[in-house]
């Protein structure tokens, strides 16, 4: 699609100077401005060599890899109760609801599904309990227990608790780690190009995402999510292409 350039002598200056012609340009697959920049977004046009259609390549390439490293940035974020669990680090995994069952974490807790509390009759004080009320008087049976431990989750993680410092602690480095990472994109980008950097960050981030797989603890757990946010900074990259 390339034809040679013409060399002409201009007669102002009689320098020799290189004159590209129209016809020396590269023939899109897609309408260009004078910036050779696409005036339209045809998404299914996805034919062509990197010279005949480079816009909708880098379009499809820096789409489908953006969406790719933010699944792996964000994909221990819903499934932080069942890390939690695997990891031992539940309120009721380490303080049995049988042998502790006044932790604040139990006193305060609603199913929001069945919305049963912990305590039958209520806490003794609505911001800072130290125990459950007392059953009504003439209660037998289970009606007279005060504490209900069937309404908890597999995994108690509300506010206050181990587990839920550390699923924070790891959504801080995640988000600390990607912030350094989008400051290195600068130089990275004008000296690599996009296309390399995007391929780079996929490849650390693809490390660090089948490296959750052997989370064990609560140190790895974050460790692990601070490097996959290297990831998050992606969106830079395709800014850049």
């Amino acid at each position: 699609p390339f034809r040679a350039p013409r060399l002409c002598r201009l007669a102002s200056g009689g320098h020799l100077r290189l004159v590209i012609s129209p016809a020396a340009m590269p023939e899109y697959k897609c309408a260009v401005n004078e910036n050779n920049k696409s005036t339209e977004l045809p998404l299914l046009r996805i034919t062509g060599s990197v010279q005949e259609n480079p816009h909708m390549r880098a379009f499809w390439a820096s789409t489908i890899s953006f969406f790719l490293a933010f699944l792996g940035w964000f994909a221990l974020a819903p499934l932080g109760l069942d890390v939690a669990t695997s990891m031992g680090i539940c309120e009721n995994q380490l303080y049995p609801p049988e042998k502790f069952p006044k932790r604040v974490a139990y006193l305060k807790y609603k199913n929001i599904k069945t919305e049963k509390t912990y305590c039958r009759y209520g806490k003794n004080d609505a911001d800072k309990p130290t125990d459950c009320k007392l059953a009504p008087a003439g209660a037998t049976g289970k009606q007279a227990e005060i504490y209900d431990p069937a309404v908890l989750a597999a995994c108690v993680c509300t506010g206050g608790t181990q587990c839920s410092s550390t699923l924070a602690d790891a959504g801080v480095a995640s988000v600390a780690s990607t912030i350094f990472v989008r400051v290195a994109l600068g130089t990275l980008l004008e000296r690599f190009g996009p296309c390399n950097v995007q391929a780079g960050l996929m490849a650390f981030g693809a490390i660090w995402v089948a490296a959750a797989a052997g989370i064990s603890a609560e140190w790895n757990f974050i460790l692990i999510r601070f490097f996959i946010g290297g990831a998050g900074a992606t969106f830079v990259t395709n800014q850049f292409w």
